[in-house]
């Protein structure tokens, strides 16, 4: 049988929706394995986005070939910027 009984009188929970004392105590022997079971969790996820960040943040494209820009496209971006040049 569930927590809620048959007139919608929920054992765990008083009047006001707060948790029972006897719910409290149900809950506590898992407090601990609950807080280090979070911090686990969040050790592994911060160790995933630190490695990802790391791995990606140090990729080198200088290998890579780009096209070559045809050099009106060049002047019409200058003039679009307002001259400023990149040397």
């Amino acid at each position: 049988m569930s927590s809620q009984l048959r007139w919608g009188v929920n054992k765990y929970q008083d009047a006001s929706s707060r948790m029972s004392p006897a719910l409290l105590r149900a809950r506590s022997r898992y407090t601990k394995r609950n807080i280090a079971t979070g911090i686990v969790i969040a050790g592994i996820v911060c160790g995933i986005y630190a490695y990802a960040a790391t791995a990606t943040g140090s990729d080198d494209f200088s290998d890579v070939p780009m096209p070559p820009v045809p050099e009106n496209k060049i002047e019409r971006l200058r003039r679009e910027r307002g001259g400023e040049s990149r040397t």
